[in-house]
């Protein structure tokens, strides 16, 4: 939508005629039409009166794709917001291999001198190895970006 497109759709729903408008911003008749055909550009004080007279931003009366704005802001805030959750998520999740690990080494550690049971230990070194590559591959995955 153009900035003239809009400036008629909104003069339009505040149900002002060319007239009545260039009134309220003490300019032509003739400007306000030159605005609406995209014939010419309003200045900067008439741009400002516009905004506040209908209730809008500068931001949209003079961005084209300023329409898709919501949409885009929602779809960003959207993906804020998984961004936001799923780095919550790694992060709990980091603390499973790296606390598997640690718990690993006390775990092998009390079975060595006192449980002294070749399957437990088995177990455990098996656990600290799977711990150990789950943390490298969270380490890589931060360097790397993944």
């Amino acid at each position: 939508m153009t900035v003239g497109e809009k400036i008629t759709r909104l003069r339009k729903e505040q149900n002002l005629t060319q007239e009545q408008f260039a009134e309220l911003l003490h300019v032509s008749r003739q400007s306000v039409s030159k605005w609406e055909l995209n014939s010419a550009y309003p200045d900067t004080e008439k741009l400002i009166r516009m905004s506040r007279l209908f209730g809008c931003s500068l931001d949209y009366l003079l961005k084209d794709e300023i329409e898709n704005t919501d949409e885009n802001v929602a779809s960003e805030s959207e993906h804020a917001r998984e961004t936001r959750v799923r780095a919550s998520v790694l992060t709990y999740l980091s603390f499973a291999p790296i606390f598997g690990w640690i718990a690993g080494i006390f775990s092998l550690k009390l079975q060595l001198s006192v449980v002294r049971s070749r399957k437990q230990t088995v177990l455990t070194i098996a656990g600290m190895v799977f711990s150990l590559t789950l943390t490298v591959l969270m380490i890589l995955g931060a360097v790397l970006g993944l």
